[in-house]
């Protein structure tokens, strides 16, 4: 809850933070990261590679290639502070009363939704290949009942299974509270 503020009812507390697996995050800084390395081997294959004038123009304009490069770098920290904070600020909160979606859109555009657990129908969970399997992480949907509302979707989810067991623990007592109010289902 480092960045969002959440308005939760009274006595309500949050059961379980749900985020995307750390492999998802995994590609992009690997990629930044050659990025910002490729600069620099081809600087060295120039200097130990290329003819003497080749050399000593490099040699010569090493501040100004520093300076790019320092700019080069600086882009490349920007994009991977934005995807970071993508990747951190798309959380699910489980509460004992309702699912919290908080979806980071850009990087000052958030959006927050609501799932109480009488809306869910359904909760269902996709794993796709080996390595999902191997981490524990997959695509989680929930699915609700009213037709007017969108299904909460959450891609490469961290521990799928026991996202979906906290979900239908609560979803379940809540539906025995509402029965045992009402044991007629009369409104």
């Amino acid at each position: 809850m480092l960045f969002t503020k959440l308005h939760l009812d009274p006595g309500e507390t949050i059961l379980l933070e749900v985020r995307r697996h750390w492999i998802v995050f995994l590609g992009p800084t690997v990629f930044f990261v050659l990025l910002a390395v490729i600069p620099i081997i081809a600087y060295t294959l120039v200097i130990s590679l290329a003819p003497s004038q080749a050399v000593s123009f490099a040699l010569k304009y090493f501040s100004f290639l520093l300076f790019i490069y320092s700019i080069w770098l600086l882009f490349l920290w920007m994009g991977f502070f934005i995807r970071w904070t993508n990747y951190y600020l798309d959380v699910w909160y489980i509460t004992e009363k309702r699912i919290i979606d908080v979806e980071q859109k850009r990087v000052f555009h958030r959006e927050v939704s609501n799932l109480r657990f009488d809306k869910i129908q359904d909760v269902s969970i996709e794993v796709k290949g080996i390595i999902a399997t191997f981490l524990n992480f997959g695509d989680l949907k929930v699915q609700t009942a009213a037709e007017d509302s969108s299904d909460f979707f959450m891609d490469s989810a961290a521990r799928p299974e026991d996202v979906r067991k906290v979900i239908f623990m609560h979803h379940n007592k809540q539906a025995e509270e509402m029965h045992r109010r009402d044991p007629h289902g009369q409104v």
